[in-house]
């Protein structure tokens, strides 16, 4: 048996940071011989059994208009290659997964019950939006529990914003309630002053993002991209099992762009790449008989599905995941009770 610590992100230093130890059990078969390799030619006669279903082109002489692009696409290529390969092998019936426009889903702004709470909400979002810097003093609102009213803003924020905590959060020196960057820095320890850099590296995560769904192979269902998603991942990221504290581990940027992280970091990443194709899709947290624990929810016609990435991820990727109570994508009602999973939040 493998054990598996995993991390969520606080939402700032003070906050008690829980430790996630998720079992992982590899209970998946390897994949059969001849299903890795991925075909770049056309798929004209779908009649042809020896043909592939999906297929992934790439040009060896392909030019790129950005440094980040040319960085993402060397860094999630192969993982896209591997997925396509797997996506080949998965021949069985899946649920369907809903479509969803995020511009139109509700916010959790307008369940701030104090005005001050709105009022640094709003502040924030506009200056990390703009990456810069913003600072707030206990001191300039006497007779304010503070902490409270800029946790919940903060908090609210993180769910209905979530592409700004890739590269921000917010830090809290003694008094002092200031803006704190990182990527490439650590977000905890060591934040980064160097606003350009940081640019930088949201580009290169965004691309990466953005490669994986313009690879992603034409005809999909919401189901199959979900699938694929989960593939990429899986062979494209790997689990942090070092004791040190990890750095990027909590963020989309551990997954897309340094390709090792924890359970917070596979499934905002999986979020991150449904919310981009318009796919119903939640970022769930809460606990399993082992600890805290990450995972997303999917709306279907049926009803809710759930999708745990980490759990998914082995060493020999494989399609055979929907074996009765063995499996971690597309789990039903009953399976996710099954394996002890207790959701307290999704967003």
């Amino acid at each position: 048996m493998k054990i598996r610590k995993l991390y969520f992100c606080p939402i700032c230093v003070l906050l008690v940071l829980s430790i996630c130890s998720c079992r992982f059990e590899p209970m998946i078969s390897p994949i059969a011989p001849g299903t890795t390799a991925v075909s770049e030619e056309s798929t004209a006669d779908t009649t042809d059994v020896s043909l592939p279903r999906f297929t992934v082109q790439f040009d060896e002489n392909e030019t790129f208009a950005t440094e980040a692009e040319q960085k993402a696409a060397a860094r999630i290529d192969p993982a896209i290659r591997k997925a396509v390969a797997l996506l080949n092998t998965a021949d069985m019936e899946l649920p369907q997964v809903l479509d969803c426009d995020y511009a139109t889903r509700p916010t959790q702004r307008d369940s701030l019950k104090y005005a001050l709470s709105v009022e640094i909400y709003d502040t924030i979002r506009e200056k990390v939006a703009a990456f810069e810097p913003y600072r707030f003093s206990e001191k300039d609102y006497p007779g304010v529990d503070f902490f409270n009213v800029f946790v919940s803003a903060v908090d609210v924020l993180r769910v209905d914003h979530t592409e700004l905590f890739l590269y921000s959060d917010g830090k809290i020196d003694g008094t002092e309630y200031r803006s704190g960057y990182f990527m490439p820095g650590d977000w905890l320890n060591a934040p980064c002053n160097d606003i350009n850099a940081i640019r930088n590296e949201v580009a290169v995560c965004d691309a990466v993002a953005a490669r994986i769904l313009e690879k992603m192979p034409e005809g999909l269902t919401n189901a199959e991209k979900c699938c694929y998603f989960a593939f990429v991942l899986s062979a494209g990221v790997q689990y942090d099992y070092s004791e040190d504290y990890p750095k990027y581990d909590y963020q989309v940027y551990g997954a897309l762009v340094k390709g090792k992280t924890v359970c917070a970091g596979y499934e905002q990443a999986f979020y991150r790449l449904c919310r981009d194709a318009g796919i119903s899709c939640w970022y769930c947290r809460g606990t399993v008989p082992d600890g805290r624990h990450a995972w997303n929810m999917l709306d279907t016609e049926a009803g809710a599905v759930y999708i745990d990435v980490t759990w998914y991820d082995t060493d020999k990727l494989d399609v055979h995941y929907l074996d009765g109570k063995e499996q971690y994508l597309f789990m039903t009602q009953e399976d996710f009770e099954y394996y002890g999973y207790v959701q307290e939040s999704c967003q």
